[in-house]
This record gives structure tokens, C-alpha cells and sequence, in this order.
């Protein structure tokens, strides 16, 4: 099979979901920055933690959490039709076993909103099975990108990686009278340490977040900013790492995404 990207989406509000948007118009696209059908997708999203690596998904019939609450009816209505994800689980937990030398299982877990929020508007009938695999953010940053690392072969196996988070996350922080596209100035000095730090892979920089400009403002819990070293722990170094969306809403939160793709 076609060596498969690896995409750190910023997921944003599960309204983009439903609303129309750039963000969802950038993850309608998705499907076209890839050589082939996945295998299966594996996500990672900033709402699931646990203290090993854990995998969901892999039942007959998974099923999406509805994790938020003060949105319209409609997101709470909607259904994400699922392929049966049984064998892949199995397969894939055996394949993680072997790669990190650890796993747990919680096969029944329904994913997140953090994986169906961008990946429902661009497969809304999957061919593949999509499952979960945990964060775990009492280990260090450092530890997250090796985790890329060992996750790294899945790429070569048909498995598309999807890391789901936010680089510029502080939620106290929002304005909702901002309009789309407006930026704190200490936000986009944040986003441009962080870009300049991917462009040469800097790792020592980006595992240390709260040593740059704002940092501690931008990354005040380091949930949403781990699925980021994750992703690039996962892409090889001579593989381009580049943005593929960016975008801003309620004046700081970035929806900026980045990856390996065509």
C-alpha cells in the first residue's frame, strides 16, 4: 500500500460540524489529500486521557459521544454510520502491543467529538473503520512524540493517523464578538514561534511550550497542544510538515492544521 499521511486537524467548536464554515469546507477536502483508502484511521483527540495507551472503537457497532453541552439540537441528533470495526481492532491492538509495548483496551468507548467533529463531514459514511487511541498527559511532552514515532509503521500498513487538538487553547480567554479571521496579537506571536519551530523541527522548542512568547496564555493544560508532537513524532524528517488550514475564531483559538500530505 501508499505510505498514508499523518494530519494534526484543530477540531474548534463541534458546531463546525454542522455549520458552514471554512474549517468544515478544509475537512470536506480531506478525503482528496489521500493516495488511497485507508486500512482503517486512528485518531487521537485531546478529550480522551489516560495513564497507559488505551484503544476504542473496535466493536460491531461503534458509537460517537455527544461530549459538550449548550449547542444546538442538531448536534445532537447527528449519527455517524460506522463499519463494523471488530477485526481491525483486533488487528490494530495486536500491532500497538507489539509497537509500544503496551495497550489497553476499551473497545466500547463511543469516540469523542474530538475525531467525528472533522472526520464526520469528510467521510459521512465511512469505508474504513475509525478508531481511538488514548493521550497520556501525566508523561512529558517528549514522550508523546516518541509515541509518534513508534506509531510511525501504521503509515506503511494502510492506517491513516489523525492527531485532534488546538495550538492556541485557553478558553477563559474568548472572544465572541470577534469575527472570523481576527487575532490577538499575542496569539499569532505564539502561532509564529510555534511555525517557524516545525519548519525546522525544532523538538526541544516544541516540547516546551510555555518557554515561548505567551506560552502559559496559549497553552495553559497541554491536552490540545500534545496531539501536535504526536503528529510529528509520527511524519519522517524528510517528509514536508506544512500547514494546511489556518484559520482563527473568537479571537485566539487557533484552528491551524498541519501535516504530511500530498
Amino acid at each position: 500500500m501508499a505510505r498514508l499521511p499523518v494530519w494534526f486537524l484543530a477540531h474548534g467548536a463541534p458546531i463546525h460540524a454542522i455549520e458552514d464554515t471554512p474549517l468544515r469546507r478544509f475537512w470536506q477536502g480531506l478525503p482528496q489529500r489521500l493516495p488511497e483508502v485507508p486500512r482503517a484511521v486512528l485518531c487521537l483527540s485531546a478529550h480522551w486521557l489516560a495513564d497507559r495507551p488505551t484503544l476504542a472503537g473496535g466493536v460491531a457497532e461503534p458509537t460517537i459521544q455527544y461530549d459538550f453541552h449548550g449547542f444546538p439540537e442538531a448536534l445532537y441528533r447527528l449519527k455517524w454510520p460506522l463499519p463494523d470495526a471488530t477485526a481491525a481492532g483486533l488487528w490494530l491492538k495486536e500491532r500497538l502491543q507489539r509497537l509500544l509495548g503496551e495497550v489497553d483496551d476499551e473497545a466500547d468507548r463511543p469516540l469523542d467529538h474530538g475525531v467525528w467533529a472533522p472526520l464526520l463531514p469528510a467521510w459521512p459514511q465511512p469505508p474504513f473503520p475509525v478508531l481511538q487511541l488514548t493521550l497520556c498527559p501525566q508523561r512529558d511532552a517528549a514522550w508523546h512524540w516518541r509515541l509518534g514515532q513508534q506509531l510511525r509503521p501504521l503509515r506503511d500498513e494502510g492506517v491513516l493517523i489523525v492527531t485532534s487538538g488546538g495550538l492556541v487553547h485557553n478558553l477563559s480567554l474568548l472572544d465572541r464578538q470577534a469575527r472570523w479571521g481576527e487575532a490577538e496579537p499575542w496569539a499569532t506571536e505564539f502561532m509564529e514561534v510555534v511555525e517557524s519551530a516545525i519548519e525546522r523541527r525544532d523538538q526541544d522548542t516544541l516540547c516546551h511550550p510555555w518557554s515561548l512568547p505567551h506560552g502559559q496564555r496559549a497553552v495553559p493544560t497541554n491536552e490540545h497542544y500534545l496531539p501536535l508532537l504526536c503528529a510529528l513524532g509520527c511524519s519522517h524528517k524528510s517528509e514536508p510538515f506544512h500547514a494546511l488550514f489556518r484559520g482563527w475564531e473568537h479571537g485566539n483559538l487557533a484552528l491551524h492544521s498541519y501535516g504530511v500530505s500530498p
